[in-house]
Parts: structure tokens; sequence; C-alpha cells
């Protein structure tokens, strides 16, 4: 069934309650438009006048050492770390608690800035494994964005600051975890971003 984002737009805002956060988890393959939808629900639901804020998966990345110590041949999947982020932000806003972390640097390879979320309006968590098995329960909405392969190499390397290298190297750990936790399957909605970047004119389905 195919859905107006309006529809999805307001069946978020509509949770909203003063005393507890709406969780929102974004997942989907690298340039696939995860991160452009994350960016305009934070919009479109901020002129709202709802309070709303926006985590990345990135901001739980690994040191490189840490990385290392892994020894795992999925990366993307590996150097996020997933029970930071559901120790650290999930469970205290499931909880009525605010949530306080740190941002992964990259260029200083370490945690660094500090970030408090308080309670209540929307969290939205955005990124590849965002909504893998060990997290999808704590979610209010999950969404796959979905978009074929070609398109996104493409758009990735459109960006001009990711090499074909870098692609390749994240497909087998982008594949292994599609396979292993079956984001698209649980999602409550799903997505397809092929026709262009503008989640205005997506078609959503459930």
């Amino acid at each position: 069934m195919e859905l107006p984002i309006q529809d999805i737009l307001r069946l978020i805002i509509k949770q909203v309650k003063p005393d507890q956060s709406v969780l929102v988890g974004i997942d989907g393959r690298a340039g696939s438009g995860k991160t452009t939808l994350a960016l305009w629900l934070t919009e479109s639901i901020r002129k709202a006048m709802t309070s709303v804020y926006l985590v990345h998966t990135d901001n739980f990345f690994r040191s490189s050492v840490e990385r290392v110590n892994l020894k795992s041949p999925f990366a993307e999947v590996s150097d996020i770390d997933w029970v930071r982020l559901r120790d650290q932000v999930i469970i205290p806003l499931c909880s009525g608690q605010a949530a306080r972390f740190q941002l992964y640097d990259w260029p200083a390879d370490s945690l660094q800035d500090w970030v408090t979320i308080e309670v209540g309006g929307v969290t939205i968590i955005d990124g590849i494994t965002a909504t893998r098995k060990e997290l999808s329960d704590y979610y209010d909405l999950r969404i796959w964005v979905s978009c074929p392969d070609d398109i996104r190499v493409s758009r990735l390397l459109g960006r001009g600051d990711t090499s074909l290298a870098e692609i390749e190297h994240w497909r087998p750990s982008e594949d292994y975890y599609i396979a292993s936790h079956a984001p698209e399957k649980i999602a409550h909605l799903c997505v397809d971003s092929s026709a262009d970047l503008e989640p205005a004119s997506w078609n959503w389905s459930r």
C-alpha cells in the first residue's frame, strides 16, 4: 500500500508526548538516500514546532585501534559500536531519561564532543545498521530506504569524497548485514529513492 510522505510525517508527530521520546530508525545501504530522508524529516518535524534530534550511526564509529583489534572482515557493520548507541542513547530515551554521548571525531580518531538529548519530541537515528536486530524492537518506527546499486554507486562517486575501492570494500559488509539482520523485512515502512533525492516525491509502502 502506497502512502504519501506527509502521512508519514503526521504519523510520527501524532505519537509525540511530553514525557517520552518517539524513536525513528532509518536504515539502508550507502548512497540509498537515508541521510537525505533523515534531514528532510528533521526539518519538517521542526517546522511543525516539535522538538527533534538527529543521530547518525557514524557518530558511534570505533577508533582505528579498536577496529584493527576486532579483525572483522565486515568493516561497516563491526566498526559501528551499536552497544554504545543502545546504552547511551536508545535505552535512556526509552526509559524516560535524557541521553548523553560523545561524538566520534574522524580527524582526531577518538571520541570528542559530548551531546545531550532531552526526553520528548522525536529522535531520528540514521545510518547503516540503525535497525539491526539487537535494536529494532526499541523503535516506534523503522524505515528502510532502497535504491538500485548502479544509482547508489553513481551518487557516492558524485560526492567526490568516496572512491570506488571504498564502495567495494563496504559491499560485503552491507551484504552480510542485510542477510543477517533482514532490516528491510522488519521495517514498518519501505521507500525507493531511485527516482531522485527529493523525499517529498518518494513512494512509500508498508
